[in-house]
Order: structure tokens, then C-alpha cells, then sequence
């Protein structure tokens, strides 16, 4: 299926799906848009859904990937076709209006030494991590939204071990 099906129903925020660089879009149910790019959130004022448009694009979305949206089933997880991730939530769960969020992976591939040049790890945890990845241990990566768990996981030596 390609991305472009959902397109339509997301009209007012296709400028930001089609950016390499937002990582998350959220519509809030007072009817306010976020994104975060690069790190940093930010309120987009300008961007609006039309009263019932954003309800009515998230069923037929939710429709179109053979899942149900409504009162009995208010609330939807799925993959879209580029591997972002939606997570949509309507009333009665939410109110006034639909609440869904985007997250999205940006486009640039890590590499270890990345992760330290960016203070993302230092160098004894990057050291730590790789002898354990080529001696076979288990890790566990833990962490809250947007701190950077699959960006690590996603990142040398460890994608090679997973293959």
C-alpha cells in the first residue's frame, strides 16, 4: 500500500509527512498541532483540521489498513506504509475532538562514533556497548519517547549482529 492512500485525509499536515526532518506530529483534541524536529517542539499555529475532517480521515485510514475506528473501538495503533507509527484516539476516550500523534523516523543513519560525537553516549558507554553486542549478551534498551532508543538500536555495531 503505498503512502500516498492517506494522503487526502491528512491534507493540512502533508507538508510535514512529506519532511525528512520532523520526527513526530501530534493533533491534540483542543485542535492544536505539534511537531518536533530535530529535538525541539513547536506549536504550529497555522496548521487547522476542519471541524469532523480529522475524524472522518482517521476511520477511513483506520478502514483502509483493515482496522476499526469508532465508539466501540476508540482507539488505533498501526504502521503506515513508510514505517512511521500512528496512534490516533477519539471520543469517548478523547474530547472534544480526535487526538493523534505521527512518529516518524528521520532519514539519517547513525553510526556509532555519531552517537558519541553528539554526546548521545560517551566513549566508555559506547566501549561497553559494543563488547557486549560482539560477546552475544542481552541488552536491554530503556527509555521515554524521543530519547533516542531506536536511534541506538538502528545505529553500528549491533544492526550487523541483528541481522
Amino acid at each position: 500500500m503505498s503512502f500516498d492512500v492517506i494522503i487526502p485525509f491528512l491534507k493540512p499536515i502533508e507538508h510535514l509527512l512529506a519532511s525528512k526532518t520532523i520526527s513526530e506530529i501530534m493533533v491534540n483534541p483542543d485542535g492544536s498541532v505539534w511537531m518536533e524536529e530535530k529535538g525541539h517542539l513547536e506549536l504550529l499555529d497555522e496548521i487547522h483540521f476542519e471541524d469532523g475532517a480529522l475524524l472522518a480521515g482517521l476511520e477511513v485510514i483506520a478502514n483502509r489498513f483493515g482496522k476499526k475506528l469508532d465508539a466501540d473501538s476508540p482507539i488505533l495503533n498501526l504502521r503506515l506504509p513508510d514505517g512511521s507509527r500512528m496512534a490516533a484516539l477519539i471520543p469517548p476516550v478523547v474530547n472534544p475532538r480526535p487526538m493523534m500523534t505521527i512518529r516518524r523516523f528521520t532519514s539519517r543513519n547513525f553510526v556509532l562514533t555519531d552517537l558519541v560525537q553528539t554526546e548521545m553516549l560517551t566513549d566508555e558507554q559506547a566501549l561497553i556497548l559494543t563488547q557486549a553486542v560482539r560477546a552475544g549478551k542481552n541488552i536491554l534498551i530503556a527509555g521515554g519517547t524521543g530519547t533516542g532508543k531506536t536511534t541506538v538500536l538502528s545505529s553500528t555495531p549491533w544492526r550487523m549482529r541483528l541481522r
